[in-house]
């Protein structure tokens, strides 16, 4: 992982006023020390490296592009700008997207985005940002993105990383999901949205969170789709006296299964996943806390633990690497 480091506040500092090309996930009181520069951030403070996965308060995750680029441009976008971020993307090469977890930028991206006929013409990937777990109201810590040209923090907007890669390479995306779709009870949604009130059960109307109390399902279990030969997790939030909530939107035009039961351990996610290396690489908040990985090396890939993934599309408990291969 040679450009995938967790570096000192000092280390990334150099690296951004020496002119590097970088992504950077961190605690928002590091994000908010640095420079100004070709710099893109997100706060998050949990990490997978050589070091093993694990949450680092005092120091941030970098990811070196420089070499990689022909050339950049680092944009900030709201909501109703989703045409322009589009356009914006490289003819040759891919974008790299941060967003603020239960923005209105977030769940508008999640919630439209699929209905863009552009959407697939160049890769977008990147992800969600959050926040400490174990943050309280009062340590005023707020998911948030970095403009890194700018220095700026932004809570409701997204921001992207454009770049141009050599004509003799181009930008692939690769996704991974520890999880199987189950055969159980068929659960339709009656709107796109992030909760959950009535919904169909086996074709009955029901209440979801009732259903779910009922059958105590397990929570970390996510719903799953095949959306076009992809299985798409929705991880759950909480569930509430009358309604569910989720990390990603559910969609009315998909039919949902619980996943399968899975054993929760290091092992079962390891064994899935792969051992390729990649240029850089997210994961999911629920797998570090689900399959108990702390302290796990995971593979030849590092990057931060995040709120949601993105590979074109939201997506919930799944892993994302980027791979730049030759023509």
């Amino acid at each position: 992982m040679p450009n995938n480091q967790i570096l000192t506040l000092r280390e990334t500092a150099a690296l951004i006023e020496q002119g590097d090309l970088l992504l950077i996930a961190a605690s928002q009181e590091l994000l908010n020390q640095l420079p100004a520069g070709q710099w893109l951030g997100g706060t998050i403070p949990y990490f997978m490296s050589e070091e093993g996965a694990k949450k680092e308060l005092n120091r941030l995750f970098v990811s070196n592009l420089t070499k990689l680029a022909v050339s950049a441009t680092i944009k900030s976008y709201s909501a109703q700008e989703f045409d322009q971020l589009l356009a914006d993307r490289p003819d040759n090469g891919f974008s790299y997207i941060a967003l603020p977890v239960f923005s209105e930028v977030h769940k508008a991206y999640a919630v439209d985005m699929g209905q863009y006929e552009t959407l697939y013409d160049s890769p977008i990937l990147g992800w969600v940002t959050g926040k400490d777990l174990d943050a309280t109201k009062q340590d005023g810590q707020f998911p948030a993105v970095y403009h890194g040209p700018t220095a700026t923090c932004l809570a409701n907007k997204a921001v992207l990383m454009h770049i141009e890669l050599p004509k003799t390479q181009y930008a692939e995306i690769k996704i991974y999901n520890p999880y199987q779709e189950g055969s159980g009870d068929r659960i339709q949604f009656l709107e796109n949205d992030f909760s959950a009130g009535e919904v169909l059960i086996n074709n009955e109307k029901q209440n979801f969170a009732h259903y779910c109390r009922i059958n105590k399902i397990k929570s970390q279990l996510p719903v799953i789709a095949n959306y076009s030969g992809a299985l798409v997790n929705i991880d759950i939030e909480r569930i509430d006296e009358d309604r569910v909530y989720f990390y990603g939107p559910v969609s009315r035009d998909q039919v949902y299964h619980w996943a399968k039961d899975i054993h929760y351990s290091p092992q079962a996610f390891l064994t899935a996943m792969p051992k390729e290396e990649a240029i850089t690489a997210f994961n999911c908040i629920s797998i570090y806390s689900n399959f108990q990985l702390e302290g796990e090396q995971i593979g030849n890939y590092g990057g931060p633990f995040t709120f949601g993934e993105i590979a074109y599309i939201l997506l919930n408990q799944t892993l994302v690497l980027l791979h730049i291969q030759n023509k």
